[in-house]
């Protein structure tokens, strides 16, 4: 930076450099070199910018003092709101907070303390009148140390906090989704049985939400079995609106869609699962119950809002596993349960004394002020399949006549239209063919079957025998159920359909705020991915081997019944 001389010094230069001599020359000589002089030049460039870090480095501490305040006031408001809220405490809610406050060394802040206190609930928020803080480098005013602008100063910054905490067991309904499939039945790490550990784990679980439960109507569990497919049974699915071609089962066959929403409604028609079972060549009273595409057998219906104790560990006990693996349908109907649109149904249940009356108006609607609803899923490996009836086998009749002559002698008729004559078929008990012939009508005491009749009585296997002994193309039955996800390929084949049913269904219920855990028991990574991605977070899925099952299902109870910050 070049010095600039005042106008008087230089006039004086300038005349000293009209005078004569030597004196004259060495004072110009020293003056000159004056002006060309820079240093110290900097000092003053420090100075100023010493000045300016001073300004920011101040606001930063003083920021950072009035954030360290706030976190400070805010950690004990939410220590102190959790001690004065828990239904133990018996020293009143304000003494608590006070001392509380006053231990932290902030007991100049005077809280303000309000509760709201039911028989089995508890809230406390703590108010705080505007805490704030001196500060040090922002109580100076910096426009006036630089002279430049009009600024101002700010002698405090507020530290504002509150806090708000419940202890209590407001009302929380739960849907209870359990894997029964055939590979329940295996080992696990345990050393029990799969469906064992699930027995045990399942009934702590009711032992810790309902033992010490507040009132008889703060838990409504509902437990939804599933394999291949979910039961509804009798006495729910006829609160529903289902097509009437057969009434040998109880569950429903959802589309697509069905899997996009949590309702379910009443009064939409959906179709009936058709009774049949695809794996064997059996027939009559020897086709296998579990094989079924709809399993009638009690263990398998399901169980809607109890909250009786005895009730719910006896029907845990009697689950039973067999046959394929449908999560996303069990978690259909978990949500469904959950859902106000199924509230005619539970209510129809109340009025026919089915459920307690203290479930009456359930479920609720959603968002209410004081209600939790939870989905707990739980699974032992992935989906394989479950089928579907085509239209044109679901009712109506069949070419197949049917007599029981003896208790090992069935006798079947099968009518070939291109030859006008019907194939008269004898069978013992194990499917074996005993003699065979043609004749031109059946049997006076037989019996035409429709559709249902005929899957009722005979596994897919067993039709195609039929057909094949009457010289008929047994191809078309072959192909008469639809079947998804990695089973076998015709024209129905959608690979991966179950997976990204069930991932809908979950979004579907997380869309409405459900809360959902889920558990994997003993599977795969690829498995144990789809089902963290189906719960609310990955905080709220376990994945478990053996006796963990039972600490799984123990932290979701205690999640379900903690003392709670809510604000």
């Amino acid at each position: 930076m070049k010095f600039k001389l005042p106008s008087s010094l230089k006039d004086k230069i300038e005349s000293v450099e009209t005078g004569s001599g030597q004196r004259g020359s060495a004072l110009l000589k020293q003056m000159r070199h004056f002006q060309k002089d820079e240093r110290g030049s900097i000092i003053i460039f420090s100075l100023f910018m010493f000045a300016m870090m001073l300004m920011v480095g101040g606001l930063a501490v003083d920021v950072m003092r009035a954030e360290y305040q706030r976190t400070k006031i805010q950690y004990t408001a939410d220590r102190c709101a959790l001690s004065a809220a828990s239904l133990s405490q018996q020293i009143p809610a304000a003494e608590v907070v006070a001392d509380c406050f006053q231990k932290a060394d902030l007991g100049w802040l005077n809280p303000t303390v309000i509760v709201d206190q039911t028989l089995n609930n508890k809230r406390v928020l703590i108010h705080l009148p505007d805490p704030k803080i001196k500060t040090i480098f922002l109580a100076v005013d910096w426009s006036k140390v630089f002279k430049i602008g009009t600024g101002g100063s700010v002698e405090y910054l507020a530290t504002p906090a509150s806090a708000a905490a419940v202890d209590g067991v407001q009302q929380v309904e739960i849907s209870l989704v359990l894997d029964v499939s055939g590979s329940m039945a295996w080992d696990s790490a345990s050393g029990r049985k799969k469906i064992d550990d699930l027995k045990i784990a399942a009934k702590e679980f009711v032992d810790a939400l309902l033992l010490t439960r507040p009132t008889p109507d703060a838990y409504s569990i509902s437990i939804i079995p599933y394999s291949t497919q979910v039961t509804a049974g009798p006495d729910l699915l006829n609160q529903f609106t289902v097509t009437t071609e057969h009434n040998y089962s109880n569950c429903v066959d959802f589309d697509a869609a069905d899997y996009t929403t949590a309702t379910l409604s009443t009064t939409r028609l959906m179709q009936r699962t058709g009774y049949f079972e695809v794996f064997t060549n059996n027939h009559g009273d020897k086709i296998n119950w579990g094989y079924r595409s709809c399993p009638e057998h009690s263990t398998r219906q399901i169980l809607p809002l109890s909250g009786d104790i005895a009730t719910l560990k006896s029907f845990i006990d009697n689950l039973t596993p067999e046959g394929m693996t449908s999560t996303e349908v069990g978690l259909k109907w978990g949500t469904a349960l959950l859902d106000p649109s199924t509230r005619p149904a539970i209510q129809g249940l109340v009025d026919t004394g089915k459920v307690s009356p203290l479930f009456s108006g359930l479920p609720v609607d959603y968002g209410k002020d004081g209600v939790l609803k939870v989905i707990v899923a739980m699974t032992d490996g992935e989906n394989t399949s479950s089928y579907e009836l085509k239209p044109e086998y679901a009712s109506g009749l069949t070419n197949v006549w049917y007599y029981k002559a003896g208790t090992n002698d069935h006798r079947y008729w099968v009518y070939n239209s291109s030859r006008g004559e019907y194939r008269r078929l004898y069978f013992d008990d194990n499917a074996q063919l005993k003699s065979s012939k043609w004749v031109n009508s059946p049997d006076s005491n037989s019996q035409r079957l429709s559709m249902p009749e005929l899957w009722k009585q005979a596994t897919q296997t067993f039709v195609l025998y039929l057909q094949y002994y009457a010289g008929l193309d047994w191809r078309p039955w072959q192909d008469s159920e639809m079947t998804m996800n990695n089973f076998q390929t015709n024209e129905y084949y959608v690979a991966g359909e179950k997976d990204d049913r069930m991932s809908a269904i979950c979004a579907a219920a997380k869309a409405n705020n459900v809360l959902v855990y889920t558990l994997g028991f003993e599977v795969t990574d690829a498995n144990a991915a789809k089902m963290q991605s189906c719960a609310t977070t990955s905080a709220h899925f376990f994945r478990v081997d053996g006796v963990d099952i039972a600490d799984a299902f123990a932290e979701i109870a205690a999640q379900l019944k903690s003392l709670r910050l809510i604000r």
